[in-house]
C-alpha cells in the first residue's frame, strides 16, 4: 500500500506532540517548581520528559508482548462465547486504509485515556505524585488540566492493550457469522468482526464516560467541590472547555506513532491469528454481496 498515506497522520503526531511539550513547558513554569513524581529526580518539567520519552518505546514492546497474546486470547473467548450460533470465518476484506482512517483509529483509545486519567491520578497520589506547593491563585485552574494530560499519558499504555488486539483482528478478516439453523429463527443475518464486537463494547464506554469524567475533572471538582474553589470567570471556564476538547487531540499524537507502526508489521501479526482462527475451525470466506430485488 502507498505509504503516502503516513504523511498526514505523521504531521499530526509530531505537531500534536511538540504542542504539548510546549504547552506543559508553559504549565510548569506557572505552576512553579516542585517533584512531581517522587521516584524521577528533578522537578515537574523534568518528570513529564521522562514520562513522554519513555512512553513510545514502552508502547512498541508493548505491541508485540501484549498485543498479539491478548487478541488470541481475545478470538478464544469469543469463540467460547459465540460458538452455538456462530461460525468463525476469515474473509478476504479490502486493503484500503486511508490518512483519515489512520487518524480515526486514534479516537477511540485517546477518549478511553483522558476518561480514565482521574483513576491513575485517584489512584496513585499518595504512592507516586508530590503534593504541589502553594499554587498563585491566578494560575490554579491549570493545575486539574496538568493532571488530566499526564493521567491520560501514564494511562495510554492500558488503554492500547485494550485496543491493540482489537485492531490486529479486524485487520486479520476474522468475523463471526451466524449459523444458517440460525436463520430459521426471527432474527437478522449477522456478519461481525471478532475485534469490531470488542472495540464497541471498549468504545461505548469511552464515549459515555468521557463527557462525565471531563465534567468531574474541569468543572465541578476545581470550581465547586474544593474547599478552595477556583473563580469561576469566563476566561477560566473557556480555557477549561477548550481543554477538555484539546486534551484527546494530544493524546492522539501519542498514539498514532503506534498505528503507523501497527500497519507496518501488521502482516506479521495478522498471519499469527489467522493461523489460530484456523486451528480453531474457522474457515475462508468471501465478502458478502447483497442484492436488491426489483
Amino acid at each position: 500500500m502507498k505509504k503516502v498515506r503516513f504523511v498526514l497522520p505523521l504531521l499530526f503526531s509530531i505537531a500534536g506532540i511538540a504542542y504539548t511539550i510546549y504547552t506543559l513547558h508553559i504549565l510548569t513554569s506557572a505552576l512553579g517548581p516542585f517533584d512531581w513524581v517522587k521516584f524521577i529526580p528533578g522537578y515537574l518539567y523534568n518528570d513529564i520528559l521522562v514520562v513522554m520519552g519513555a512512553s513510545l518505546p514502552f508502547l512498541t514492546v508493548e505491541y508485540f508482548l501484549i498485543g498479539t497474546p491478548l487478541a488470541a486470547l481475545f478470538l478464544i473467548a469469543n469463540r467460547m462465547i459465540k460458538a452455538t450460533a456462530y461460525d468463525l470465518n476469515v474473509m478476504r476484506i479490502g486493503k484500503k486504509f486511508g490518512s483519515f482512517r489512520l487518524i480515526r483509529r486514534s479516537v477511540a483509545p485517546a477518549l478511553f485515556a483522558v476518561s480514565s486519567s482521574g483513576y491513575v491520578i485517584g489512584l496513585l497520589q499518595d504512592f507516586v505524585f508530590g503534593v504541589p506547593p502553594t499554587i498563585p491563585p491566578e494560575v490554579r485552574f491549570l493545575y486539574p488540566l496538568m493532571l488530566t494530560l499526564m493521567g491520560a499519558l501514564l494511562i495510554m499504555p492500558i488503554a492500547l492493550a485494550f485496543f491493540i488486539p482489537t485492531w490486529i483482528l479486524n485487520d486479520a478478516g476474522i468475523v463471526t457469522t451466524l449459523k444458517s439453523n440460525q436463520l430459521n429463527i426471527r432474527q437478522c443475518p449477522d456478519t461481525e468482526g471478532v475485534g469490531r464486537w470488542y472495540s464497541n463494547m471498549i468504545g461505548g464506554y469511552s464515549l459515555l464516560s468521557f463527557p462525565l469524567a471531563m465534567f468531574h475533572a474541569h468543572f465541578l471538582e476545581p470550581y465547586i467541590l474544593q474547599s478552595d474553589p477556583i473563580p469561576i470567570t469566563p476566561f477560566n471556564i473557556f480555557v477549561s472547555m477548550l481543554w477538555t476538547v484539546g486534551i484527546p487531540l494530544l493524546i492522539m499524537a501519542f498514539i498514532i506513532p503506534i498505528i503507523l507502526f501497527h500497519e507496518v508489521v501488521m502482516h506479521k501479526t495478522t498471519g499469527i491469528i489467522q493461523k489460530i482462527a484456523f486451528k480453531l475451525g474457522a474457515h475462508r470466506a468471501e465478502l458478502p454481496k447483497i442484492e436488491r430485488k426489483k
